[in-house]
């Protein structure tokens, strides 16, 4: 209960109590009973039902699921499972196959089933250990869980001394990496195929919560026997409960136990039970073996949740009213205005106005006698009458009879008795505490003095009218207050301000001008408000008013969450995220390039010219660039001198456009080489023809001329 809960409380019930009383009942003549009350009456249990409701909790960004049985009053707290999910799973998934739901109202429960992070491929993860899976040292996982079962205390009802950390593989290891960040906020965890650190120096010791690892044999994800994921170690199963087991001083062996019916709903023990006993911490370490189980065993339903819950919360024992005391030392407890029951007559001592009397708790007429014992119950001046007259003992001048007025009478009602030196009610005679105080004079520090009997400082003044008895500073008034023992000078309020009242009844414990209940940093004296909810006040929040960034390490206005470049102040931004910033980059949109040296156009890295604004590719590798070589394909040629279609490098002639060939060598181009194949031979030979066609006529005409003078 908060301190404005109580004093609320206390304001009313103040009024309350300075009400008339009213009796409905009056004395039983037959029967010898007055009317009777209970401080139980109209306050029971709460009777959850399966109609569950679902909030969202946890900062805007990143927010989770807290789910609660049908019926749930904030105000009477229950414990809270944190279910967290596998590596590339999620909350509900997760609660749903550990039948969490059903366990909510079965087992009477908070149920909170957050959601991991998603890395660069799209999976959702914990950051919890190296070995699985620190995919980023920014997210601060344990933190953030933290909060969240923070808020659930504080809003919803969670009770802070039943948190349960339970989750599977990735969760398993988040599991073990909550139970080193928070062990003093946290319960117990349940562990199923995730482990600790495999260097576990690497876990802060915060707190000895109770462990609780559950691990299949046949596990090929995270091996029972321990392995690596992505180069990184993790350990055994034995040696995560070893590690644990030997933090806590338990035992150096565990002690089997016997066998669970775990996994499948087969009814088969399959399941050992191992567990290290006599831990020095006061906590539990303890192992379930799947024998044969894989990574994602089928879990039995409804018994994996209620056995790994019910061994979670052993010894766990609720506040069901709310009013701060458990259930073990609360003499009512479903009524939240009661606790206490002084005289065991069934009436708190909040309520019962005669609290050290068993037979009454009604003294309405307020003279410090409750009725039956009051005679008078509606006369604060009479109560009793021991002569049975019908007078009064106090309007009586004689009220024993004994010869001896009441006024000079120390025994009025004791006929054998009327002196009474010490007035302490013993007669003289039979007096061996002088002062009546209920110490032998013997053992009296003052056995002069009624009114003292101890003196626990020694310092001379009793414990009654010191107001301070154990000299420690603090009154002993304001130390009943604090909460703190008046009578033990090692225990000293806590007044973080040293203004000299104790923040248990400080309204502002920072003294900072601003009370507890509007001061969003109650014990910080420089902060007190937070605007945009980031958990940075506004005083020291660079950006007041947006509840993503609050830091602003360049002072460039860019805050350091999303300033690419929280250093450079020149820089913020980086579209292609290629380590340049935008502001010089002269390719803002193109990851691949950043700087244009000849102003061409085209990145250097893209550039096969980077210092020559005329080039830019050489398609073919001849270090000649394209916009130069004649043959931009052709890595052997790039120049044509006499432009007749082949490279200087290849042509015979390179300065003669009519000539590119010499197949025989002969220095004559073949084109104008008559014998090409010939290196001895160039020039055509002499033409022949006219002389051999004039040949042919002279003697067809000698034949004509022959054959003509024949004829004749």
């Amino acid at each position: 209960m908060s301190r404005i809960a109580t004093a609320a409380f206390m304001v009313f019930f103040l009024l309350i109590s300075m009400l008339p009383v009213e009796h409905s009942t009056s004395l039983e003549e037959d029967s010898g009973i007055f009317y009777t009350t209970n401080s139980n009456d109209g306050y029971s249990a709460i009777e959850y039902t399966d109609e569950h409701t679902t909030i969202s909790i946890g900062p805007s960004n990143r927010q989770a699921n807290l789910r609660m049985p049908g019926n749930h009053d904030y105000s009477r707290p229950l414990p809270l499972v944190v279910s967290l999910h596998g590596y590339s799973g999620n909350g509900w998934s997760n609660a749903a196959y550990m039948h969490h739901f059903d366990s909510i109202h079965e087992n009477e429960h908070l149920l909170l089933y957050p959601d991991g992070t998603i890395n660069l491929v799209g999976m959702r993860y914990w950051n919890a250990t190296d070995g699985c899976c620190q995919f980023s040292g920014d997210v601060d996982d344990a933190n953030y869980l933290l909060n969240l079962i923070n808020e659930a205390i504080q809003n919803y009802g969670a009770d802070p001394d039943g948190i349960v950390i339970t989750g599977l593989s990735n969760g398993g290891f988040m599991s073990h990496r909550m139970a080193c960040d928070a062990g003093g906020s946290i319960r117990a965890i349940v562990a199923l195929n995730g482990v600790t650190w495999d260097d576990f120096s690497k876990c802060p010791d915060t707190g000895r919560p109770d462990i609780l690892h559950v691990h299949s044999t046949a596990d090929t994800v995270i091996a029972y026997n321990g392995g690596a994921i992505w180069g990184s170690d993790y350990p055994s199963a034995t040696e995560t409960v070893g590690y644990w087991a030997d933090r806590s001083g338990c035992d150096s062996t565990w002690t089997y136990l016997g066998t669970r019916d775990l996994s499948g709903n087969d009814g088969v023990e399959e399941s050992d039970e191992f567990e290290f006993l006599n831990c020095n911490s006061g906590n539990r370490v303890a192992h379930w073996r799947i024998n044969g189980g894989s990574h994602v065993p089928s879990l039995n339903d409804p018994g994996w949740a209620n056995q790994s819950i019910d061994w979670a919360l052993s010894g766990f024992v609720r506040d069901s009213d709310g009013d701060s005391y458990r259930d073990d030392v609360d003499a009512f407890i479903y009524n939240p205005n009661e606790w206490a029951d002084a005289d065991g007559d069934l009436v708190g001592d909040n309520t019962d106005q005669c609290d050290q009397d068993p037979n009454g708790w009604d003294d309405s007429d307020g003279d410090g006698v409750c009725v039956p014992d009051d005679l008078f119950p509606d006369d604060s001046n009479e109560w009793a009458d021991a002569d049975g007259d019908g007078i009064g003992d106090n309007g009586d001048p004689d009220d024993d009879n004994d010869g001896f007025d009441d006024d000079v009478d120390a025994f009025p009602l004791d006929p054998s008795e009327w002196y009474d030196t010490d007035e302490d009610g013993i007669g003289n005679n039979a007096d061996s505490d002088d002062d009546s105080d209920g110490w032998l004079d013997s053992e009296d520090a003052f056995p002069l003095d009624a009114s003292e009997w101890a003196d626990f400082d020694e310092d001379g003044i009793g414990d009654n009218a010191d107001l301070d008895d154990d000299n420690d500073g603090w009154p002993d008034q304001d130390e009943v207050s604090c909460e703190t023992n008046p009578n033990d000078d090692s225990q000293i309020p806590l007044d973080s301000d040293a203004d000299g009242i104790c923040d248990l009844v400080d309204s502002d414990d920072d003294d900072d001008g601003v009370d507890d209940y509007q001061d969003v940093f109650p014990l910080n004296p420089e902060e007190w408000s937070d605007s945009d909810e980031d958990g940075v006040g506004d005083n020291s929040d660079v950006f007041p008013a947006d509840n993503s960034e609050w830091l602003d390490s360049d002072e460039d206005g860019v805050g350091d969450n999303s300033d690419a470049f929280p250093n450079d102040p020149t820089e913020w931004a980086d579209i292609d995220g290629d380590g340049i910033g935008d502001n010089i980059d002269e390719f803002p949109e193109d990851r691949s390039e950043w700087i244009d040296s000849d102003s061409d156009g085209v990145g250097d890295n893209g550039d096969a010219f980077p210092n020559d604004s005329s080039e830019t590719t050489d398609t073919d590798l001849d270090g000649i660039g394209d916009n130069s070589d004649v043959f931009p394909t052709y890595p052997s040629e790039w120049i044509d001198s006499d432009e007749d279609g082949f490279g200087d490098n290849s042509d015979a002639f390179p300065s003669d456009p009519d000539e590119w060939l010499d197949t025989d060598g002969d220095g004559y181009g073949d084109n104008r080489d008559w014998a090409p194949f010939d290196s001895k031979v160039w020039d055509e030979p002499p033409d022949n023809t006219i002389m051999i066609v004039g040949g042919i006529i002279v003697l067809i005409v000698g034949v004509l001329v022959y054959t003509g003078r024949r004829q004749a």
